[in-house]
């Protein structure tokens, strides 16, 4: 067992190291700032790493290496003229024979130049650690969700005939800002009336009218995680058919949510969802998977669509976001982010 008193991004690095041994590899290219800064808790471009089974190496500029060194302990940081040659010959000198990257986190080029030196392609490999998150990480989400949510009870009545769609996004970004938010996790997504039947719709210079459809799916960033939620209400009297839609996402999300827990298969609870809006004659209208992993980024594993071959975590955190669009008339949908459990869920965006 760890010792639990050790620095999480020093256990990270040991749990990417149990990963290798796992799948009989020797070593790992890591490039990508937001799996840097996952790893160490450096957060700052320019710098290469690479983690075999027992070490970790940072090849950094000479600017940032002093910097490196008293932030990070648990890396050897050196400073070559050329990081990359740097990397490939420290692979040769370790005898470090299997050695990846990972492709969706590379450029082309520096992509090009790993395969040239015999290294091989490997996905999911980080993204693999930071599906499952620690307590301290669910604790981060939780509050950025619970800013989302105190955002949205409070930006609600303040949306009027009048306002304009990038208005609301440009208070809604503010309020959440004022409680604590670093900024939003994406562009929002303000849409009235028709726009609403855009599942991503562009916010715009749009002014809302009376009796239309608002559909306000939006997010912050708190501590480096996401929150992602969305809303959907009637501005005036809603007519009968937008009262059976909203019913039936409401009734989609809520099987949805019940089918989630550890040990259920993601596409399980995509079908659950879609069962529902399907059985009712709607199924042509939910254009879109039901639902993504959130954490470091807005959009990661698990993914919660009928392909997904995924198996819940406890631990895991991942949106369940129903949807039916009508184009031309209105779009209904309902998105909340929530914590996956031995039995259940905790749903973060109440």
């Amino acid at each position: 067992m760890y010792n639990y008193l050790m620095d999480i991004h020093e256990r990270r690095i040991k749990d990417l190291q149990e990963s290798l041994k796992r799948e009989k590899l020797d070593a790992v290219v890591v490039s990508r700032r937001l799996e840097q800064d996952f790893l160490t808790g450096y957060n700052m471009d320019g710098y290469t790493m690479l983690v075999s089974r027992h070490e970790a190496w940072a090849f950094l500029p000479k600017m940032l290496l002093d910097q490196f060194r008293s932030k990070v302990d648990f890396v050897t940081a050196v400073s070559p003229d050329n990081q990359l040659a740097a990397v490939a010959e420290k692979v040769k000198e370790a005898g470090l024979k299997k050695t990846v990257f990972e492709p969706e986190t590379e450029n082309y080029v520096r992509g090009k130049f790993w395969l040239g030196r015999g290294f091989a392609e490997k996905g999911g490999l980080t993204a693999g650690l930071r599906a499952v998150k620690r307590p301290e990480e669910a604790a981060l989400i939780r509050k950025s969700c619970r800013i989302a949510s105190a955002a949205f009870k409070i930006i609600k009545p303040r949306i009027k005939a009048g306002r304009t769609e990038l208005s609301v996004s440009r208070e809604l970004n503010d309020i959440m800002r004022g409680m604590g938010a670093s900024g939003p996790s994406f562009d929002l997504i303000i849409a009235f009336g028709p726009n609403s039947a855009l599942p991503h719709h562009t916010s715009s210079e749009r002014r809302l009218k009376k009796n239309e459809a608002v559909l306000i799916d939006f997010g912050c960033v708190y501590n480096g995680y996401c929150s992602d939620i969305t809303r959907t209400f009637f501005y005036g009297k809603p007519d009968p058919e937008f009262k059976k839609v909203y019913a039936l996402v409401d009734a989609a999300q809520k099987a949805g949510l019940k089918t989630v827990r550890a040990g259920a298969k993601a596409a399980a609870v995509d079908k659950a969802c879609r069962a529902v809006i399907a059985d009712a004659g709607y199924g042509q209208y939910f254009i879109h998977g039901t639902g993504h992993g959130i954490g470091l980024e807005i959009h990661e594993a698990p993914w919660v669509n009928s392909k997904s071959k995924e198996t819940l975590k406890a631990g895991m955190t991942a949106t369940v976001e129903p949807g039916v669009y009508l184009y031309g008339k209105f779009g209904v949908r309902i998105e909340d982010s929530v914590l996956v459990t031995k039995t259940g869920c905790e749903i973060l965006t109440k």
